[in-house]
């Protein structure tokens, strides 16, 4: 702010005393603007000084801030908001022209309402809530950046595991086609299950059952199954045939039934296809040697029966597999051994 100082001297000066006595009056003024330059002193005749100093002006003006306020709301809330309000006739601006911009009238609505200090701090606030967007927008870009680069690394981590999975079936449907091979199914089965002798409906049955299910594959778990079927089959076979000289059927029953427990113990957590229909079959084979008993597989049923299962406390639950086979009297049908069996919990 220029500053004016009028001083006004009066009395004697010993350095420019007049040799007569006389009144001497001095007027000196002295005018200060403040400048950005250096001051400069300038002499001007009658004794008057000048000395000029200007400092840089407010590098934003109260104005200026209006302005970028209005254009940061804009931003913000879009143009469409404020142009409604621009057309409201309560708000209207004094000496707006008609054809005002929605941002110009923005920026006189602020330096009508607010002081120019409410404006610095208005000002202050969304520059700092843009510096805070900023550092969120970096830190999503980056938490993006690192996102991403996890995820490839996972695809690639993943198409290695699908590629060496496929690799692995790939050799497992290898070696299981082998092993269906080198088992020789036909000769096998008619080794172990036929006799052309004498043989019964269901041991052919059984014969052509397991010949169909290797033929199909598929059952990863039947080649062992006919294995070890095998393996309870051979003594079942060598005591019905032994046994047919015994006095009677309860006497024939009592060598027989141990036999057929032990090939339920031969196949105990086989599990195929086919495991049902088989056991049905053996029963039948069982019936071929026995004039008062009929055998039932503890299978027949899919859940606990207490007809022919020792089924107490078991409810109607499912059944697993069995233990040994239900015996029940031809005549009568009335059950004389309850077959034992595995339920699933």
């Amino acid at each position: 702010m220029a500053k004016l100082t009028l001083s006004v001297n009066t009395g004697n000066d010993n350095a420019s005393k007049p040799a007569v006595d006389q009144p001497s009056n001095r007027l000196s003024i002295t005018k200060k603007v403040v400048t950005a330059e250096p001051e400069t002193a300038v002499n001007q005749g009658g004794g008057a000084s000048l000395s000029q100093k200007i400092d840089n002006p407010n590098p934003a003006s109260p104005s200026e801030l209006a302005d970028d306020v209005a254009k940061w709301l804009i931003a913000q809330f879009g143009e469409d908001i404020f142009n409604e309000l621009l057309k409201n006739p309560n708000l209207k601006l004094p000496y707006a022209e008609d054809d005002i911009t929605a941002e110009s009238w923005l920026e006189r609505g602020i330096k009508t309402l607010f002081t120019q200090d409410n404006i610095a701090h208005i000002y202050k606030v969304t520059a700092n809530m843009g510096q805070s967007n900023a550092a969120d927008a970096n830190i999503d870009a980056i938490v993006d950046e690192r996102m991403a680069q996890k995820v490839e690394k996972y695809n690639a981590k993943f198409q290695e595991l699908r590629a060496n999975m496929e690799n692995l079936e790939g050799e497992r449907a290898d070696l299981q086609s082998r092993l269906n091979k080198t088992l020789e199914a036909d000769a096998f089965v008619k080794a172990v299950f036929r006799d052309a002798d004498s043989e019964t409906d269901a041991q052919k049955r059984i014969a052509r059952t397991l010949e169909d299910a290797i033929g199909q594959g598929g059952d990863d778990a039947l080649p062992s199954f006919v294995t070890k079927f095998a393996k309870g089959w051979a003594p079942l076979q060598y005591v019905l045939q032994t046994s047919a000289d015994l006095a009677d059927d309860k006497a024939k029953l009592d060598a027989v039934y141990p036999a057929l427990t032990n090939l339920l113990a031969c196949i105990s957590g086989c599990y195929v296809t086919d495991r049902r229909m088989v056991l049905e079959l053996v029963a039948k084979h069982c019936n071929e040697f026995f004039s008062d008993y009929d055998f039932i597989s503890p299978e027949q049923t899919l859940n606990a029966d207490t007809d022919i299962h020792n089924a107490t406390g078991l409810g109607n639950a499912q059944i697993r597999e069995g233990v040994s086979f239900c015996v029940v009297r031809r005549d009568t049908k009335k059950t004389v051994k309850y077959a034992d069996v595995k339920v699933n919990k």
